[in-house]
């Protein structure tokens, strides 16, 4: 027994959600690589200012420097200068050393307590001092380090400034701060856009599953699948499934149909062939032999119902294999009639043939069964001593045949149903010698070659014709 499927697990398996997951987790990742390429850059570029404005600032005190007629009363004017900008209170907070060349500081100026707790190791250290360069001293316990840049003044000289980097990391902590804040906020409504969109987009799917699912469970074949009106896939989609379920409905209504005439037409020469046993069981032996003839008769009967019922439908299916070649239909229906001839005579008929040609794209079997259908179908309706006549004539790429005959007229409510599988028409339901079959054969067979077949009455006289494709290597006359 299958193990029915929780609710969660059911809407994670639904193919909306799924598909936004997929689109979130994309959306996700391409984030992500933006905010890591983005964090990267801005990091370079905090980092880079920064030290383009120690650089400057080192440059402003070497300048005097540099100017003074001796190293001595330069390092007075740069001293003065360096504590002059570290008191005001409008500068920013840095750094200064002034070293000699054995590393031993003359100079050391720290403004922030903060940074009296900043091991200052890597730059005290040795005998030569941290020259033309930058060097970054962590802080611990503090949110920033200490970004340091040295200049050499001389052989006997090493300037050193530095400061901290609180701005790179405010800088970058505020970038984090909103771009994890959008980051959410748009993960949340590519979510909810996503799921929303994803449904709407697959609410055919949905529609689909809940039509079959109908027709599966109250066996209603009318049921159809609603259109959107988009001509977009889906609505392809919806409207090849609708075609599908329209000749489902079809082929089951039409084997309901057949199912439940075959049952009718069998009753009655079953019945008969069980009376002509028990009649052979129950009698002498001489009328063994009659029996059996009898018995013969109606299984030939049965025999061929049942063939003219697989060959249509195996025309309708399009199952029938058809040998396709020139064919004269006059020709053929001259044969034919020939076959029908002590038929037609037996009731005073007379058949008639147009001459040709009329060559058709056909199979000659299946066109000699359809022909022999219609005048069967005329001798057994027509009048008592009229004629049977058989025309042709070729109309653009098709060629018409036509069989009339004179009788009694086919009511205009019955014209459509004469071409159904066991339906015979008012007034011939009584006569033995016909199944029913014979037109529908007709119309399925002309359909298969990509033709029609179609009837009409003027009076007494009525008309059965079909039409199908032309020879085409023939020209018309």
């Amino acid at each position: 027994m299958s193990r029915r499927a929780s609710p969660r697990r059911v809407f994670f398996r639904r193919v909306d959600v799924r598909l936004t997951v997929w689109f979130s987790a994309v959306f996700l990742l391409t984030a992500l690589l933006l905010f890591g390429f983005t964090y990267l850059r801005l990091s370079q570029t905090l980092r880079a200012e920064d030290r383009r404005q120690l650089q400057s600032l080192a440059i402003r005190y070497v300048l005097p420097f540099r100017a003074a007629v001796s190293q001595a009363a330069g390092i007075n004017l740069m001293v003065n200068e360096i504590s002059n900008d570290i008191l005001q209170p409008t500068f920013t907070p840095f750094f200064a050393r002034l070293a000699n060349s054995n590393n031993e500081s003359l100079v050391f100026a720290m403004p922030l307590p903060e940074w009296q707790e900043i091991d200052l190791f890597p730059l005290t250290s040795g005998m030569t001092p941290h020259a033309d360069g930058f060097l970054r001293i962590p802080a611990p316990g503090l949110p920033y380090d200490l970004e340091v840049f040295g200049i050499r003044l001389s052989d006997q000289y090493i300037l050193q400034i530095g400061g901290d980097t609180r701005n790179q990391v405010a800088a970058l902590a505020a970038f984090q701060t909103g771009f994890l804040f959008a980051f959410a906020v748009m993960l949340g409504l590519s979510l909810a856009g996503g799921l929303l969109v994803a449904s709407r987009t697959l609410r055919p799917i949905s529609a689909l599953n809940s039509t079959v699912r109908s027709i599966i469970t109250t066996g209603e074949l009318d049921r159809r699948i609603p259109t959107r009106d988009s001509n977009d896939d889906l609505d392809d989609m919806i409207g090849s499934v609708n075609l599908m379920l329209d000749r489902i409905q079809n082929l089951v209504t039409g084997l309901r149909d057949a199912l439940d005439a075959v049952g009718h037409d069998l009753r009655t020469p079953l019945t008969r062939f069980r009376g002509i046993a028990e009649r052979a069981l129950s009698g002498s032996e001489e009328l063994y032999a009659e029996a059996l003839g009898d018995a013969m008769e109606e299984s030939e009967m049965i025999l061929g119902m049942l063939n003219a019922m697989m060959d249509i439908s195996e025309a309708e299916s399009g199952a029938m294999k058809l040998h396709r070649q020139p064919t004269d239909l006059l020709e053929l229906a001259a044969g034919v009639s020939e076959v029908y001839a002590l038929l037609a005579e037996e009731r005073e008929m007379s058949i008639e043939v147009a001459d040709g040609p009329l060559v058709a794209q056909s199979d000659p079997s299946r066109m000699r069964q359809v022909i022999g259908n219609l005048l069967d179908n005329a001798i057994k309706y027509g009048d008592h001593g009229s004629h049977i006549r058989v025309n042709g004539s070729r109309e653009g790429g098709t060629v018409l045949l036509e069989v009339e005959n004179e009788g009694d007229p086919i009511p205009p409510e019955e014209r459509d149903r004469i071409w159904s599988r066991l339906y015979r028409a008012h007034g011939a339901a009584d006569r033995r010698d016909g199944l029913g079959l014979g037109l529908a054969l007709v119309r399925a067979v002309v359909e298969a070659h990509g033709g029609s077949a179609n009837v009409r009455g003027d009076g007494r006289l009525t008309c059965f014709s079909i039409r199908i494709p032309a020879d085409p290597n023939i020209t018309e006359l």
